[in-house]
């Protein structure tokens, strides 16, 4: 069985006397035009099954899966993703080692308790902002 990929407003021909042409649709949808003689039967496959005609062998039962050029774009979105997260990771583990330096140094302090306050409250913003 031939599969193709093809463009809307491409057409393939069948023999000398057949052509279908492909026009894009809306959402999973599309249209299919067939130019062929009238003696030529053109049935859709649900209409042909309902006479009792077995499905042709060799037809797929789904659509292929993603062609090469989709698998590597998943890919390299998956690749960007993973980058963004580990970057926030290494942001938020720099954040908890600074307040934690930040608390050694306020605890050997020897400042007035307004100042040691002061401090302190800018070290939880700091730490709320995680």
């Amino acid at each position: 069985m031939l599969s193709l990929q093809m463009k809307s407003g491409e057409y393939l021909t069948i023999g000398e006397n057949v052509v279908v042409q492909v026009f894009k649709g809306s959402g999973s949808q599309f249209r299919v035009s067939v130019k062929a003689p009238r003696e030529v039967s053109i049935l859709r496959g649900e209409v042909r099954e309902r006479t009792g005609t077995q499905r042709p062998d060799g037809l797929l039962d789904k659509p292929p899966k993603k062609t090469p050029a989709e698998q590597a774009r998943a890919a390299r979105q998956l690749e960007k993703y993973a980058d963004r997260l580990e970057t926030r990771r290494r942001a938020a583990e720099t954040r908890a080692d600074a307040a934690q330096q930040m608390q050694a140094i306020f605890d050997r302090l020897d400042a007035s308790p307004e100042v040691q306050q002061a401090l302190r409250t800018q070290l939880k913003r700091l730490e709320q902002s995680e």
